[in-house]
């Protein structure tokens, strides 16, 4: 495959962000490898896929709404990446360009470093692409999963898909029958005054949230306040990183604690602007 100097990394998207630009290019200023991350913005899926397999890039990130546009172009798909329906990451392994999810491995990761998912109740909000990864993911770690969705249809639709319970509409949800509770909607990203589950939480739950931005969401917030165990989004956002990282490098370990200061410094700077 085409070589460059140094080697190149990026991310596809419809409309560029900068998150993912800052956690890359620290996470391999620290491993201390010549790599650089871009992001690019683009139109036609195929065309950026070719684009990777031209120049040679050596992972590419990809965001929505290109998450299942891609899948027909690759090589090869990871099997969970394949049941989850979405690919976000596309590792070139010498011209072979193989898609993955990183979604659901930073998910897991994420719930892992506060609970054993296995046995464990868990209660999700949404149905969009997010929860697929999430829903799979509890399931393979063996949580009972229960989905909730607004839309009774598309939320009885990824339960029977994926084999899990659906419990019905948000406000059919009630704490005392689950022992985690995960967002998996955009209620509450750039809104800190939405929390989906207001009036909903017990303190017993382990509460975990997709929304990054603010960092601390009215759901995490909220459930703090109740004496919750919290998630926030950013852990599973850098976890779903890391495990990029890891493939495009083949290191070990990714370095969390560097991708996370970098996070963060950037919400805030985008928050200020």
């Amino acid at each position: 495959m085409p070589k460059s100097l140094p080697v190149l990394c990026g991310s596809i998207m419809g409309e560029p962000f900068s998150l993912g630009v800052k956690i890359h290019n620290a996470a391999y200023r620290a491993l201390g490898l010549d790599y650089t991350f871009v992001c690019f913005g683009v139109e036609d899926p195929e065309r950026a896929v070719q684009a990777i397999r031209t120049l040679g890039i050596r992972g590419m990130n990809v965001s929505m709404p290109y998450k299942q546009a891609v899948m027909p172009f690759l090589d090869q798909i990871d099997d969970a990446a394949q049941r989850i329906g979405a690919v976000n990451t596309i590792n070139n392994l010498d011209g072979r360009l193989i898609g993955y999810n990183t979604d659901c491995i930073g998910a897991i990761r994420a719930l892992e470093e506060k609970i054993a998912p296995r046995g464990k109740t868990l209660a999700i909000l949404g149905a969009g692409g997010a929860a697929r990864a999430i829903v799979y993911g509890a399931k393979q770690a063996g949580a009972k999963v229960t989905v909730f969705n607004r839309s009774q249809e598309s939320g009885q639709a990824l339960a029977d898909e994926f084999g899990v319970a659906f419990g019905g509409a948000l406000n059919d949800f009630h704490a005392e029958d689950f022992d985690i509770l995960v967002n998996s909607s955009s209620a509450g990203y750039r809104a800190p005054d939405i929390n989906p589950a207001e009036g909903k939480l017990a303190p017993h739950l382990l509460v975990m949230d997709v929304v990054f931005i603010p960092v601390e969401s009215k759901l995490i917030l909220d459930a703090k306040a109740l004496g919750c165990q919290t998630i926030n989004g950013t852990r599973m956002l850098i976890h779903q990183a890391c495990g990029q990282i890891e493939l495009y490098t083949g290191c070990q370990k990714a370095p969390y604690a560097v991708m996370e200061g970098a996070l963060l410094e950037e919400i805030n700077r985008m928050s200020d602007d």
